[in-house]
């Protein structure tokens, strides 16, 4: 007998994805606690380095609303804004590192960006 195709999903493969889910917060959580008794900075360059690699990943599609797009960006911002000030924190010349590498990536946008106009 064979059953039509569904996309409802069991609730074993429903649990199974929720225990992954859990495993992987707290594992999460353990890095950030261990960072953070070797020093504070490094929890929060983790903390930081994670919202913008979860930005960066998590895009929105092109016809998603334009809050969408504005929070993805909003989220990378403070990221790197955050691990940023962890960079200065650290050394003032890995902190300078960080806002040249800000500065290179909006020259690169704007050059290999299409002009609209033409």
């Amino acid at each position: 007998m064979v059953r039509g195709v569904t996309t409802q999903r069991t609730s074993r493969a429903l649990a199974r994805e929720a225990a992954g889910l859990c495993l992987t917060a707290f594992g999460v959580l353990g890095v950030l606690v261990a960072l953070g008794t070797l020093h504070w900075a490094a929890a929060s360059t983790a903390a930081a380095g994670g919202l913008v690699i979860t930005g960066l990943t998590l895009a929105p599609k092109p016809d998603a609303p334009r809050y969408a797009h504005i929070l993805r960006w909003t989220v990378c911002t403070i990221g790197y804004g955050g691990a940023t000030a962890c960079a200065f924190v650290v050394s003032a010349p890995i902190g300078w590192i960080y806002v040249a590498l800000a500065v290179i990536a909006a020259g690169l946008r704007l050059a290999t960006r299409e002009s609209e106009g033409a």
